[in-house]
C-alpha cells in the first residue's frame, strides 16, 4: 500500500474527502474507506468520501461517486458536485460549462465565479425534473410531493411538524414545514424518520421553517451521515415540496439558509431545477496506509454515537 493523496472541500460546510482518481487508482473499499476519513476525532474528519473520476460515458466530462459517513454509497450529493466542479475547473481539466456523471445522471455544471488564488467558485448545477416519486405513480403526477402518515411511539410527529412531504431528487427527501425550527425535537426525529419502516432505504430529513415570500431556514439530517451544515439536494427537494404545497411563489428564486450557507434554488415553467451556492478548498493532505488497515476503522456509530 502507498500513501493516498486527498483534498478537503466543503459546499456551505457539508464536508467531504476528495480523492483524484484521475491520478491515482481507485481504492479498493471505498465505503470502509469513508467511514474511516469521516472520523473527526481519529481522523481527516468530513460527511463522507468523494471519489473524482475519469467519464465513463461519451456524454459526460468526469464521473462522481459520493460515500457517505456511514459507508453507504449516495446517489445525489449537490455540495459536493459543487466542490467537484470548483475542481475540475480550477485544475484546467473542463472550461465553465460542462457534464459530470453521478449514479447513471448527467448533470450539467457552469462555473459561475472563479477565485483560483482562494480556491474558492461559486456554482450552478442543473438537476432536471425531480424523480419518480413512487412506484407505479402515473408520469402526469410525478411532479406533485406526496403525503406520508408517520407514526413513532411516544413522538407526535405531526403535532411537531404538521404535514409531511416525500420528495424525490433521485435520492429520497422527508420534507417537513414547521413553525419553528427551534421547538422541533431534532435529534430524536431525525434518525427515526431516517430508519422509519416507510422507508426501506432510509430517507433524508428535512424540517424547513418559511420566514419569507421565498426565504426559508432548513435543517437537515442526511441519509448516513446524521446532522450536516448543508444539503444540496436537500434544498431543492425543499424548493419543490414548498412550490407544490403553495408555501413559495413561483417564477422566483427560493434562498433556502442552512446551518452552513446560503443556497439558491430556480425551477422553472417545467420544474427543472439548478441550485447554485459555493464551494471551496479546505485543505490538502495524505492518507497514510495504516488508513487503510482494520485497526484504523473507525464507524459512524463508533465516531458519533450519543453522548
Amino acid at each position: 500500500m502507498v500513501p493516498l493523496s486527498f483534498i478537503k472541500m466543503h459546499g456551505c460546510g457539508n464536508d467531504y474527502v476528495f480523492i483524484d482518481c484521475f491520478t491515482q487508482p481507485v481504492p479498493a473499499d471505498p465505503g470502509k474507506l469513508s467511514q474511516t476519513v469521516s472520523n473527526r476525532h481519529c481522523s481527516v474528519g468530513s460527511d463522507g468520501l468523494v471519489l473524482m473520476l475519469p467519464p465513463a460515458v461519451a456524454d459526460a466530462d468526469a464521473t462522481m461517486r459520493m460515500f457517505n459517513a456511514d459507508g453507504s454509497e449516495g446517489s445525489l450529493c449537490g455540495n459536493a458536485l459543487r466542490c467537484f466542479a470548483m475542481w475540475l475547473h480550477q485544475s484546467g481539466r473542463c472550461g465553465t460549462d460542462f457534464c459530470i456523471e453521478m449514479a447513471g445522471r448527467r448533470i450539467r455544471c457552469e462555473v459561475v465565479q472563479s477565485d483560483v488564488a482562494d480556491r474558492s467558485a461559486i456554482i450552478r448545477t442543473a438537476f432536471g425534473k425531480p424523480g419518480e416519486l413512487a412506484p407505479n405513480r402515473a408520469t402526469a403526477a410525478r411532479l406533485s410531493p406526496f403525503a406520508i402518515p408517520l407514526e413513532l411511539p411516544d413522538v407526535s410527529v405531526e403535532g411537531q411538524c404538521g404535514g409531511t412531504l416525500h420528495v424525490s431528487m433521485g435520492n429520497p427527501h422527508t420534507v417537513f414545514f414547521v413553525e419553528s425550527l427551534s421547538e422541533v425535537s431534532f435529534d430524536t426525529l431525525g434518525p427515526r424518520i431516517e430508519h422509519h419502516v416507510k422507508f426501506p432505504h432510509r430517507t433524508n430529513v428535512e424540517f424547513v421553517e418559511v420566514t419569507g415570500e421565498n426565504d426559508c431556514r432548513v435543517r437537515v439530517w442526511e441519509r448516513g451521515s446524521a446532522e450536516t451544515m448543508a444539503c444540496g439536494s436537500g434544498a431543492c427537494a425543499v424548493a419543490v415540496a414548498g412550490l407544490s404545497a403553495g408555501r413559495f411563489r413561483p417564477g422566483k428564486p427560493i434562498s433556502v439558509q442552512m446551518s452552513g450557507g446560503l443556497l439558491t434554488i430556480s425551477l422553472d415553467e417545467d420544474w427543472n431545477v439548478s441550485l447554485q451556492g459555493p464551494a471551496a478548498e479546505c485543505c490538502r493532505g495524505t492518507l497514510p496506509p495504516s488508513a487503510f488497515t482494520k485497526q484504523a476503522e473507525n464507524t459512524l456509530s463508533d465516531a458519533n454515537s450519543p453522548n
